[in-house]
């Protein structure tokens, strides 16, 4: 497998994989130590990080990329996810990279608000 060169390409590529629960796909873009945090909580370590993201990916039903900008070392993606329960979220991760793997993942989402008549 080709993996993708710029932080950018990495970010929507680990999003599209662990969003269509490819888990071992979305490892290899993964550092070691990749360090997380979330409105879910922190982590520390691969292990950890697939454990709490392989939770939530199960429940992912779609997934929409809304934007996906970065540099040397760092790429910002925000998307849509949807899942059964509780519907669908905005998502925007702040991903920071070192030797081509993701070393940090910072997420912030919230509830998309229904389309009023």
């Amino acid at each position: 497998m080709n993996q993708p060169a710029t932080p950018v390409a990495i970010a929507r590529a680990f999003t599209e994989a662990w969003s269509s629960h490819d888990m071992e796909t979305a490892a290899s873009y993964l550092a070691d130590d990749v360090d997380f945090d979330g409105p879910g909580g922190h982590s520390t370590g691969i292990e950890a990080y697939l454990q709490g993201l392989s939770g939530f990916a199960q429940s992912v039903t779609g997934l929409k990329i809304l934007a996906a900008h970065g540099g040397d070392a760092e790429a910002l993606i925000m998307y849509e996810v949807t899942t059964a329960q509780p519907g669908t979220l905005t998502c925007a991760e702040l991903l920071t990279f070192r030797d081509g793997k993701i070393q940090t993942d910072r997420l912030t989402f919230a509830p998309k608000k229904p389309a009023t008549d």
